[in-house]
């Protein structure tokens, strides 16, 4: 398994954990946990997305801009033809998350998975966290709807990319870790 791979897997078994944590706590702990797994899911869900994406630029047959989208990085036309010169190219998560989903697999577009509404909800909420600009509130319910719209989102691109179910599917919430 590469790092990223790893990686991406570690950070949302500490999400999952911190809401665990979360829930067995009051007041400040509380809220703490509840930052910290709102943050560390969506740090999970980019990391599998660019180990997704890493491994789709594998395939054949892809174009310079779909190599552009799946790496983030810059494109150019040089002496009449494309390239890539390994500039960062930023590109929002729900618009990669899209492009691999259409592209890649027969699921469609976001806006028709069912988890979609509350993963763009818990993206949202990371957003008023994440560059505050008035109090935010981080409750256990919306932070559980998040994880849970990732691992749906996750097990919808394994099973369109993979033709296999996310394996920590069955685990739901539940983490593994024991901190």
């Amino acid at each position: 398994m590469a790092e990223i791979d790893e990686l991406s897997v570690q950070l949302l078994e500490q999400a999952k954990r911190f809401l665990e944590k979360a829930d067995e706590s009051t007041g400040e702990g509380e809220s703490a946990y509840c930052n910290a797994a709102l943050l560390l899911g969506s740090c999970a869900l980019e990391a599998h997305i660019n180990a997704i994406a890493d491994e789709l630029t594998l395939r054949a047959g892809l174009g310079i801009l779909d190599i552009s989208i799946l790496t983030e990085q810059e494109w150019t036309l040089e002496e009449g033809k494309f390239q890539i010169v390994g500039k960062l190219k930023m590109y929002r998560l729900e618009d990669r998350l899209n492009y691999i989903l259409s592209n890649f697999t027969s699921n469609g577009l976001l806006s028709k998975q069912p988890w979609w509404s509350h993963l763009k909800a818990g993206l949202a909420l990371r957003n008023r966290l994440v560059h505050p600009k008035g109090a935010v509130r981080v409750d256990k319910t919306a932070v559980g709807r998040m994880l849970s719209a990732i691992v749906d989102c996750l097990d919808t691109l394994y099973k369109g990319v993979y033709r296999r179910s996310y394996p920590a599917r069955n685990r739901n919430l539940n983490s593994a870790l024991g901190f």
